[in-house]
C-alpha cells in the first residue's frame, strides 16, 4: 500500500464532499484564499474578548448601569451589592473587551460606557422597562 500525498489526498477527500459545498469552496478561490480572508489572530481574541465579557449577567447588569450614567466603582458596589474584589474583577473585564472606559476624577475613578459597549447592548434589542415611580 503506497502513502497518498497530501495534494491527492486532499482532492480525494474533497471529492467526497457535497457538491454545494465543493462548488462553494471552488467559488470563493479554495481553502488558501478562505485561510487568508480569515481575521488575525490578534482580532479573533479581540472578539473573544468582547464575547466572553457579555456572558456574564454581572458584567451585563452593570453595563446598563453604565448606559444610563457614568458611575464610581462605591456607587456600583452598593447597587449592585457586590464585593469590591468582584466588581473590580468585572470592570477589568469589561474595560480590557472596550465596553467601558474609566478617567480619574479628583480621589475617584469614574466609569463610563464606550460607542462599542453602547452597540453591543443595542444589538441585543433588549429595551430595559421604564420603572414608574
Amino acid at each position: 500500500m503506497t502513502k497518498k500525498s497530501g495534494i491527492e489526498r486532499s482532492k480525494n477527500e474533497s471529492s467526497n464532499l457535497p457538491i454545494e459545498v465543493s462548488e462553494a469552496i471552488s467559488e470563493i478561490g479554495g481553502l488558501k484564499r478562505l485561510s487568508s480572508a480569515m481575521p488575525s489572530d490578534e482580532d479573533i481574541v479581540s472578539q473573544l474578548r468582547f464575547h466572553q465579557a457579555l456572558s456574564d449577567e454581572t458584567r451585563l447588569r452593570v453595563l446598563w448601569a453604565f448606559n444610563h450614567c457614568d458611575l464610581c466603582p462605591c456607587v456600583l458596589v452598593e447597587f449592585m451589592k457586590i464585593s469590591n474584589s468582584r466588581l473590580s474583577y468585572h470592570l477589568a473585564e469589561l474595560e480590557a473587551a472596550g465596553l467601558v472606559a474609566s478617567y480619574p476624577k479628583k480621589n475617584w475613578k469614574v466609569y463610563s460606557i464606550t460607542e462599542k459597549g453602547r452597540d453591543a447592548l443595542t444589538s441585543c434589542r433588549i429595551k430595559a422597562k421604564s420603572r414608574q415611580k
